[in-house]
């Protein structure tokens, strides 16, 4: 897997592999991963956390950050952090690093400056980098003539993504399109819908999040995402769903509440619909 792998593979002490995968290239790696050290952690290159299920606490700097699932964290290099034993036993994630001399370059040419430093704050793990990582891996996998040139196009891709939607020291309001900035408030309204989709979310809740008018807020929505706010909503209801039923002992209707709606029989309705099985099918799967 080359110099770079060889350089992060200290930091991931998961000497056998036996709960992850690894895709490495020149200046990107990208591991699946089940595997939890609590252990104090860091690494020459920078990295950035990605839980996917059962998001840990983070210690770093004397901090705690309380991760979100599907949310990117981000370290600097050499910044020390462990995760902190909270009992968590389902945990998946992803782990990317980053070779610190292609991040830098970027921020160079994106930002007219080298010293970059990422602010220790989740971000969304969007649909643009999750096509990029996955691409990565599916190139990865193929392994056909010209992978090396594609893998290293799409970790300069990724660099450029991480830097876009990330918090650093180098993004300052000036940089920031009138198009940038839109979708930082999008990025906004839909982690508000993520902790609060089971409370009655009103179009004007969500529109405050931007400071932007009903309309205007919709219209940008659906845009950036494909979708409307509501449609949106009840999508991460029915995430929520699916990962109650499949991970806990609750009956369909506490079930049906935990996830924000507000009727079991609407609810039954609306799952099948959804995924054409009934919540009780769902979960014999």
């Amino acid at each position: 897997m080359g110099e770079f792998w060889s350089a992060i593979k200290p930091t991931f002490p998961d000497p056998h592999m036996l709960r992850s995968r690894i895709y490495a290239s020149t200046h990107l790696a990208v591991i699946e991963t089940s595997w939890l050290t609590l252990g104090e952690c860091a690494c020459d290159q920078f990295h950035f956390l990605i839980p996917l299920r059962q998001a840990p606490v983070v210690k770093l700097e004397k901090h705690r950050y309380s991760l979100k699932e599907r949310c990117v964290f981000p370290c600097n290099p050499r910044q020390p952090h462990r995760i902190e034993d909270t009992g968590i036993v389902d945990f998946q994630a992803l782990v990317i690093y980053i070779d610190k001399t292609l991040l830098l370059e970027v921020a160079e040419e994106l930002y007219g400056h080298r010293h970059l430093e990422l602010t220790n704050e989740c971000f969304e793990y969007s649909p643009a980098l999750q096509e990029l990582i996955n691409s990565f891996i599916h190139e990865y996998q193929a392994q056909q003539p010209g992978s090396s040139l594609m893998l290293e196009c799409l970790a300069t891709q990724a660099a450029v993504v991480l830097l876009r939607e990330s918090h650093n020291n180098l993004c300052h309001p000036t940089f920031q399109s009138e198009e940038y900035r839109n979708k930082k408030l999008i990025t906004q309204a839909i982690e508000y819908i993520r902790d609060n989709y089971q409370n009655n979310i009103s179009l004007n809740d969500l529109a405050s999040q931007t400071h932007y008018s009903s309309y205007h807020f919709l219209r940008l929505f659906k845009q950036h995402t494909g979708k409307t706010p509501f449609a949106f909503l009840l999508d991460v209801k029915l995430e929520k769903a699916k990962t109650l039923l499949k991970h806990t002992d609750n009956s369909i209707e506490e079930i049906c509440y935990l996830s924000g709606f507000s009727n079991p029989s609407h609810f039954s309705q609306i799952f099948k619909k959804k995924t054409g099985l009934s919540p009780s099918q769902y979960r014999l799967l």
